[in-house]
């Protein structure tokens, strides 16, 4: 016997040892493997901004490289030359300057010029060729019928050959219809070599490169050399719905399996977009797996060693201790015969249970039930009322801690007890109900009228509540039921009570409620909800003013008082919650943060006008500055960064702050405030340092005049010699002179 008693033991403190040390490897498992995740989503992004930069880098190029040929003179001059065709030395020029554009990026694949009037092509990989015989002589008929030039897209002959198209119609002089197309090819593979390099994480992943109008211009290969699977266009839907510019998200792919995408936007409107099978990353991080379960068989190993050990050496005291359990347990048989004795001293907490589960509704009335009466000594030929005694601001009285709810229980029942003792016309049980709330039930003689009765009863209340905050100065709030002639309807006379109770919300200076005169009372004829009253919290709430938000919500209070009416004032102040969220939601601002907190709920557990406006003034209120203030910080910087790169990136422009601001969706003076706290300068200031930037880059690195310059930077010469001189103390051509 002893000896399975220890091996139960071995049992138990294995099983103590194996069971945390489990949760916790599945806690680190998941927790690790959350981790993984996140990084492998940061690292996608940053790839995508990487392939972003890359790829808009090089189409812009090709494209500037295009415009600037449409510009050349001997292009400008085939569309008025007669008999182009046969103009040799004027085709001769345009190949030279088509070789010059070839030869400054290795990206260019072809680069030809197609003239409608001569129908020759000008290719500067294979020269002049007749309109008929061209390789990519269907290129140009597609381009013709879809009207696609200004715009990336494939071709079909070029397209078999690895080119991604780039086309522009050539303006005539004389009419509105077209007099040729300029053509460029880019070759998209030296890009796709680009993304296969940076696709490290598994083997399954794909880039793809989708314009504004959802057609596939770049996309990675995988490493057997075939092209990756394509997107769906229902997630390129989700993903040209999204407001943010760059994100992630999980879905069922084309292959229907559950796959990740990470997608970035670009400003000129193509979308970047990574993806890869979610297995795939889970397979990636299983060393996390295998990892945690390694460490926890180790952990357990240690432990259960442990736990023998240390049984082995504590068990000899135990089985003494045992030996001296079983002679306690014999001595202990010995009292068997004052059980009964104790038994009828327990009367007195059985009659209480009885009564607590009777208030709760746990019986039914039965020919029982007045033997469960009669068996605790309980008359039934009596009138019955309750009172309920509830204690106020318990969580406030730091004298008190959360947990001590039932100390201060037993403190009201006690003092009730021994009042009731000491007021010889009552007679009744004191007790407490489910909620911990103080209960006494009294009786009275059916020839006492029950005016009698309830002053009886509420003189009774008045000496409890004056007791407690004069010796214990604890508040309390006391609910009466009326009197009836039923023993079944003490349940009612206790519904009553509680139900009197609710009234305190808005009659806060009492602390006796006697439900008869709180029913009874003439209501006013109307009440208008202060609906001004309101917005002036509303506009508070907006400027940050606390204080002025708080005179309001008690001048709010005050309103729902004067209509006398429990409904009015809980439901008035669930309309105002309403209303805050709204506002919220009105600013486009925090409407899931502020929903997470499940205001309604905490609201509706506030009983007091006290309790709501300290709620209000002390949650709602701050809750509502904080998340504002998040979202506006947050909303703010995007703007600024977006801002400024825009203005770095257009310096030649006549950059204005009204520009700016309608641009990005705001008002002149918000951008103004917001620049100057974000980045420590006025907008004109920030203007000027990047176009007085740029000009010391070209005033350096370039042999250009100071006229040009200044016009580049968006400035007349007078005005960038004023104002360089001004922030520079020097002039241009000193601040050449000495930096070179």
């Amino acid at each position: 016997m002893n000896s399975n008693y220890f091996y139960r033991l071995i049992w138990f403190g294995c099983l103590s040892v194996c069971l945390p040390i489990i949760l916790g490897g599945v806690v680190y498992y998941h927790y690790a493997m959350q981790q993984g995740i996140s990084r492998f989503q940061e690292n996608s992004l940053v790839s995508l901004n990487m392939i972003e930069q890359f790829t808009e880098k090089s189409m812009h190029e090709v494209e500037d490289d295009l415009l600037q040929l449409a510009l050349e003179p001997v292009i400008l001059d085939t569309f008025a030359m007669p008999n182009y065709g046969k103009n040799y030395i004027s085709q001769a020029d345009v190949l030279n300057k088509m070789a010059i554009q070839k030869s400054k990026n290795s990206l260019i694949g072809d680069i030809y010029y197609y003239s409608e009037n001569a129908n020759i092509i000008l290719s500067h990989s294979m020269g002049f060729q007749k309109f008929d015989t061209f390789k990519y002589k269907s290129d140009i008929e597609a381009l013709r019928k879809l009207h696609l030039e200004g715009q990336w897209v494939y071709l079909p002959e070029s397209q078999k050959s690895g080119y991604l198209s780039f086309a522009l119609k050539m303006p005539s002089l004389t009419t509105e219809a077209s007099q040729g197309l300029l053509m460029i090819q880019l070759e998209a593979g030296q890009l796709t070599k680009y993304y296969d390099s940076l696709l490290s994480l598994t083997k399954n992943q794909s880039i793809y490169v989708i314009d504004d109008q959802k057609r596939l211009l770049l996309q990675s290969r995988k490493p057997d050399g075939h092209e990756s699977a394509g997107i769906s266009e229902s997630v390129v839907s989700r993903i040209m719905s999204e407001e943010s510019r760059n994100n992630y998200f999980q879905i069922e792919g084309p292959d229907q399996q559950n796959n990740y995408y990470s997608y970035l936007k670009s400003m000129s409107g193509n979308i970047y977009v990574f993806t890869v099978p979610y297995q795939a990353i889970i397979g990636e991080l299983s060393w996390i797996r295998w990892v945690s379960v390694a460490a926890v068989l180790i952990f357990i190993g240690v432990g259960v060693l442990l736990t023998i050990v240390n049984l082995k050496w504590a068990y000899n005291p135990i089985v003494k201790l045992m030996d001296s359990l079983d002679a306690k347990a014999r001595s202990l048989s010995i009292r068997a015969e004052t059980l009964s004795a104790e038994l009828a001293q327990s009367i007195p907490p059985l009659m209480e249970r009885f009564l607590q589960q009777w208030l709760g509704g746990n019986f039914i009335q039965s020919s029982a039930l007045y033997d469960e009466f009669a068996k605790y000594g309980i008359p039934l030929d009596r009138n019955y009322a309750v009172i309920l005694v509830r204690a106020e601001n318990r969580l406030k009285d730091q004298r008190f801690r959360s947990e001590d709810k039932s100390v201060i229980t037993f403190v009201i029942t006690n003092v009730m007890t021994e009042l009731l003792r000491e007021r010889h016309a009552l007679e009744g049980y004191v007790l407490h109900d489910a909620d911990g709330h103080g209960v006494a039930i009294f009786h009275f003689d059916r020839s006492v009228p029950p005016e009698k009765a309830i002053a009886d009863t509420t003189r009774y209340a008045e000496t409890v509540s004056h007791s407690l905050l004069t010796y214990l100065k604890l508040r309390v709030s006391i609910g009466i039921g009326r009197p009836y002639t039923h023993i079944a309807d003490i349940r009612i006379s206790y519904r009553e009570s509680r139900q009197a109770l609710q009234y305190r919300l808005y009659k806060d200076k009492a602390t006796i409620f006697y439900i008869a005169d709180l029913e009874g009372r003439q209501k006013p004829d109307a009440f208008t909800y202060p609906r001004q009253t309101e917005l002036h919290i509303l506009e508070a709430l907006k400027k940050r003013d606390s204080r002025l938000a708080c005179e309001a919500l008690h001048e709010f209070n005050q309103s729902l008082k004067s209509s006398d009416s429990y409904n009015i004032m809980f439901q008035g102040h669930f309309v105002l919650l309403s209303s805050i969220i709204s506002s919220v939601d009105r600013k486009g601002e925090g409407i899931p943060e502020i929903l997470e907190y499940d205001l309604f709920e905490q609201l509706r557990g506030k009983e007091t006008a006290e309790e709501m406006y300290e709620w209000f003034a002390q949650s709602m209120f701050p809750l509502y500055e904080k998340i504002i203030d998040e979202n506006y910080n947050t909303r703010g910087k995007l703007i600024i960064k977006e801002v400024q790169a825009y203005i770095q990136n257009h310096v030649s422009k006549d950059i204005s702050l009204s520009e700016c601001a309608e641009m990005f969706q705001t008002t002149p003076s918000y951008l103004s405030r917001l620049f100057k706290k974000e980045v420590g300068m006025t907008f004109l200031d920030f203007v000027t340092e990047c176009k007085i930037n740029e000009a010391k880059i070209l005033l350096i690195e370039t042999d250009r005049n100071i006229n040009d310059i200044a016009y580049t930077v968006g400035y007349t010469h007078r005005n960038f010699n004023r104002i360089f001189q001004r922030i520079l103390k020097m002039s241009p051509s000193d601040y050449r002179a000495a930096n070179r």
